[in-house]
């Protein structure tokens, strides 16, 4: 309690010795404003004019502790007056409240923040609606999506952003309806600018409900997607045309191999008969070359081999004739192969093969694919010589063969298409090398249909190794 005009504190309760730290002895004959210093949120001349005009007085105080920190108060007066209606004192009752003062503040900041934060984003419209779909809020990414400017929009409803097919179907309508009944609704398709033009977006509706469950509004988030759908667009394009090239090629494969077959066993016949003599005696140059024809009849075999087993496998129509083969005779035939067809004379190859037969369940004529193919590179791409070393192991679970050499090698960018499909590796000093890049990828497929695997090192300039695991 304070006189009305000499504004010394009457009375000074336990309550306020606890709230400013101040015992009534020290508080009681002393100015309130000064003893606290007091900050008011109008001039006190001001609150006592109120108090004169209608008795009673509310607001916010600003208080100081003894210890000097600040107390923050909601603070109620109340003037009494004598029998002769002249004002005497004021009644002042205060309540503590500042720490919802802090965390009224701290949220009003955070609300102040996020506002900043919603209004400043650019890559999507953030946007309130009213529960009828009446747009209350506009941020900037909204105006640089969508073209309106805030008292454009504000006030309109939402179907503005729709076209007149998607209005006259219900469809933000519904849309709205779908947000209240699941909680949020996401989807994809056109919308409209201002200018009437077409963006394709990703719309999510989110419906907001207050502490009872009532439905206050909705906020809506749209995201403008027109270039990652016309990106989109053009890879599917793409990856079509690249399905269609693929599919192309294997029937490229499958035809070509076809239709080759057919020459080749004629001309087979042919070199037959020569090498027999039923077509006349041949002249020393013709026995000269005879052998070096049926060498590149057989390579064309192999190579319409692979083709052929390339398109069925890829056709899913490649199986396995899984026999008891002796994989040593299998490396030993295509080592001597190699020895006689190598044209490189400084070439060596050098093998390390079991004194004993190596038995295991496999398919004999792809084991050959494979072996021949590894044999072939290796030589292939010895252009220099050096030497081809051959090692093959066995235990009861598996069968290895390691064929290294010390030929071109390959770049460490090359080794992922190494074993794919006409994935030939061409470089100044591979170009002159002949292949359409087969073998590899078909030596591998094989290999892991058989349950194995086919690997590959190698060191630019100083030569590869490729190991084959199989199941005994």
């Amino acid at each position: 309690m304070r006189t009305f005009h000499g504004r010394e504190i009457t009375y000074w309760n336990r309550g306020a010795e606890e709230l400013y730290g101040v015992a009534a002895t020290e508080a009681l004959g002393r100015n309130p404003a000064q003893l606290l210093k007091s900050v008011y949120p109008i001039p006190l001349e001001e609150v006592e004019w109120e108090l004169l005009a209608t008795g009673r007085w509310e607001g916010e105080i600003i208080h100081s502790h003894v210890s000097g920190r600040t107390v923050t108060v909601a603070s109620r007066w109340v003037l009494r007056r004598d029998s002769n209606g002249e004002p005497v004192e004021i009644l002042e009752i205060n309540s503590d409240i500042t720490r919802q003062k802090v965390a009224m503040d701290e949220l009003s900041r955070s609300e102040q923040r996020f506002r900043m934060l919603v209004d400043n984003v650019r890559e999507y419209a953030i946007f309130m609606l009213d529960q009828r779909g009446i747009v209350s809020s506009w941020n900037e990414g909204a105006r640089r999506i969508k073209g309106y400017q805030s008292d454009e929009i504000i006030g309109k409803h939402f179907s503005a952003f729709y076209s007149r097919e998607d209005v006259l179907a219900g469809k933000p309508q519904w849309e709205l309806e779908m947000a209240r009944a699941e909680g949020s609704w996401e989807d994809e398709g056109w919308r409209l600018r201002k200018d009437g033009t077409r963006f394709w977006a990703n719309v999510v509706i989110t419906a907001l409900f207050d502490d009872s469950g009532a439905l206050t509004g909705f906020a809506k988030v749209t995201r403008d997607l027109t270039t990652r759908r016309e990106e989109e667009q053009r890879l599917r394009m793409h990856a079509e045309r690249m399905a269609e090239l693929e599919a192309a090629k294997s029937n490229f494969l499958n035809l070509a191999s076809h239709e080759l077959r057919g020459p080749l066993t004629v001309i087979r016949g042919y070199l037959s008969m020569l090498g027999e003599g039923s077509l006349g005696d041949l002249s020393a140059a013709g026995r000269e070359v005879l052998p070096i024809l049926g060498q590149k009849v057989e390579e064309m075999a192999n190579l319409i081999e692979q083709m052929l087993d390339v398109a069925r496998f890829e056709e899913g129509r490649l199986q396995l004739h899984i026999i008891e083969t002796d994989v040593r005779e299998v490396v030993e035939k295509e080592i001597d192969w190699a020895r006689r067809t190598s044209s490189e004379p400084s070439l060596e190859i050098k093998s390390r093969l079991p004194r004993e037969p190596v038995i295991a369940r496999v398919d004999r004529a792809r084991l050959h694919t494979i072996v021949i193919n590894l044999m072939s590179n290796a030589v292939k791409y010895s252009p220099d010589g050096g030497t081809v070393k051959v090692s093959l192991t066995a235990d009861d679970q598996h069968v290895k063969l390691v064929i290294s050499d010390q030929g071109v090698g390959i770049e460490p960018e090359d080794m992922p298409r190494l074993f794919s499909r006409f994935g030939r590796i061409v470089t100044p000093a591979t170009s002159a090398i002949p292949g359409v890049g087969l073998g590899l990828y078909l030596s591998r497929e094989l290999a892991r249909m058989h349950g194995g695997e086919l690997l590959a090192e190698s060191t630019p300039g100083q030569g590869s190794t490729f190991t084959l695991k199989l199941p005994r």
